[in-house]
């Protein structure tokens, strides 16, 4: 049986009709959440934020006055769970909108089903921009897409003159997509790549890698990898006395590297979506609220993934002045706003997410500091990185 998330605020028996029949009606809007699988412990901070927007947005008055209800199922981590988890929230639960669940293949076949009915979907936690190149007319990115990882990047080999680069990953879609991206980036510059490798799930040990580091002495190392891999990737650099002048890693951006990786986390450089620190709209009393809510917990950028997916709903249905989803949509087509990870915009043909921008976090006295863009930068960047006996 599948799992429904245990939430006052989630109805469990939508009512058959195709929206609210009159002003005391709630609005239903249906989620597939992985709460068990792989993607759990992402999932769950994603709710969070979505969970904090409704209970903001209902305290503001709701959609177009209808308080908001969440449906929300566990789709197990699996794309096809997921899709026949928005079938049913459209059919039988008959919810208003829908939003996405984390993660870019369950996001695909649940967009898929919306798109096939024609209901409203925000795509809130699929980056992966093959989600929006599909013709599809109902689904919105607000989550940044999965290029905007290596917007960092080339700033970065301009500013410090980088002329040669590893590119050393896990195996999963994502990293080749932004392993794709980094390569179209640095197309006409001067940047040899050295190595390039996958590494498969599970991988713990990467002194094959290093010693090829070691021999073609690259200046940047780039990885994208989880926060344990990257975690090991450090402490392994370490124990062979070896550190690239430059190390950037998407795991970085995480709280689990800084706690685990200790002092051999310092200066390493993060790939980030969003931090706690940015001088954004909303983010201020939206870091204040989440921590509130969440016993003291700082949002990481899946929280505000959730965040905003609920913002930019909101947004649409008061422009539109109605709950009706091809208002909404029509709105949706053309809407720019700044949210809590930047600005929201949309590429008026795709509808993928083109405003948000990534960002280039280093790790300063175990803190994370923002140092690129400009404009959000909380410090100085520390770079090129020292040697471990220079520390």
């Amino acid at each position: 049986m599948m799992k429904m998330f245990a939430l006052a605020a989630i109805s469990a028996c939508a009512l058959a009709v195709a929206g609210p029949a009159n002003a005391e009606d709630p609005v239903k809007i249906g989620v597939a959440l992985s709460q068990t699988g792989n993607l759990a412990d992402s999932a769950a901070p994603y709710f969070k934020g979505l969970d904090l927007w409704r209970e903001q947005a209902n305290a503001r008055g709701g959609l177009a006055g209808h308080q908001i209800e969440f449906v929300v199922y566990d789709d197990r981590s699996d794309p096809g769970t997921a899709a026949r988890l928005y079938e049913r929230l459209i059919t039988s639960d008959h919810v208003n909108f829908v939003i996405s669940s984390l993660g870019s293949a369950t996001a695909a076949t649940g967009s898929a089903v919306a798109e096939k009915h024609k209901t409203l979907m925000i795509n809130g936690g699929g980056a992966a921009e093959a989600i929006q190149q599909r013709g599809f007319k109902y689904v919105f990115q607000t989550a940044a897409r999965i290029s905007s990882y290596a917007d960092g990047i080339l700033p970065l080999i301009e500013k410090y003159h980088v002329k040669t680069m590893a590119l050393v990953s896990r195996d999963y879609a994502a990293a080749r997509d932004i392993n794709k991206a980094l390569k179209h980036t640095i197309e006409g510059h001067d940047v040899k790549i050295v190595i390039d490798e996958y590494f498969p799930a599970g991988t713990a040990d990467f002194s094959s890698q290093i010693a090829k580091g070691q021999q073609l002495q690259p200046d940047l190392w780039v990885g994208l990898l989880y926060p344990s891999e990257a975690i090991e990737t450090v402490r392994q650099f370490h124990s062979v006395n070896y550190m690239p002048k430059f190390f950037v890693a998407n795991g970085v951006s995480q709280d689990d590297f800084i706690k685990a990786a200790g002092k051999d986390a310092e200066y390493a450089v993060g790939m980030s979506l969003y931090e706690p620190s940015l001088p954004t709209e909303g983010n201020k009393q939206f870091v204040k609220t989440y921590q509130e809510k969440y016993s003291g917990s700082e949002p990481g950028y899946y929280s505000a993934f959730g965040f905003v997916a609920g913002t930019v709903l909101e947004a649409a249905v008061k422009k539109a002045g109605s709950i009706d989803p091809e208002k909404v949509r029509e709105v949706l087509t053309t809407l720019k706003m700044g949210t809590v990870m930047g600005k929201h915009e949309v590429d008026p043909a795709t509808y993928m997410q083109i405003g948000v921008r990534g960002l280039l976090v280093q790790v300063q006295n175990g803190k994370r500091e923002v140092i690129w863009p400009d404009e959000y930068r909380t410090a100085e960047p520390k770079l090129p990185i020292p040697a471990w006996d220079k520390r």
